[in-house]
C-alpha cells in the first residue's frame, strides 16, 4: 500500500487494525520468503553436488585426453620410424635391382660368348 503524504501515513499508523493487518501481510511475505529460501538453498545444495560431479568428470576426460594423446604421440614416431626403415628398404631394392640387372647382363654377355667360342 502507497501513501502519498504525511498526514496519510500518520493516520494510517495511528489505526491499530492498520498494524494488524500490515503485521500479517508482513507475516505472511516473511513465511513465503523463507519457504523460497528453503527450496533456493536446496535447489544450490543439488547445484553444488553437480558441480562436483562434472569436475570430477572433467578431471577424468582430461585423464583420458592426455593418455589418448600421449598414445597418438607415440604412435606416429612409430610411424615415422617405419617411414624411415622403409625408405631404406626402398633404397636397398633399387640397388640390388641394379646389381641384378648389372649381373644378368654379364651372365648374357659370358654365354654369348662361350656359345660364340663354341661354335668357331
Amino acid at each position: 500500500m502507497m501513501l502519498k503524504n504525511k498526514e496519510e501515513r500518520t493516520s494510517f499508523l495511528r489505526n491499530e487494525k492498520n498494524w494488524e493487518a500490515e503485521y500479517k501481510k508482513l507475516e505472511e511475505e516473511y513465511s513465503y520468503l523463507k519457504e523460497e529460501y528453503g527450496e533456493l538453498e536446496e535447489v544450490c545444495q543439488d547445484l553444488k553436488k553437480e558441480n562436483n560431479t562434472l569436475k570430477r568428470k572433467s578431471e577424468s576426460y582430461e585423464k583420458a585426453n592426455k593418455t589418448v594423446l600421449c598414445i597418438y604421440h607415440e604412435d606416429i614416431k612409430k610411424m615415422d620410424d617405419l617411414q624411415k626403415f622403409n625408405n631404406k628398404l626402398v633404397s636397398s631394392n633399387k640397388a640390388a635391382n641394379r646389381d641384378f640387372f648389372i649381373l644378368a647382363a654379364a651372365y648374357v654377355a659370358t654365354l654369348m660368348l662361350m656359345i660364340y667360342l663354341f661354335i668357331r
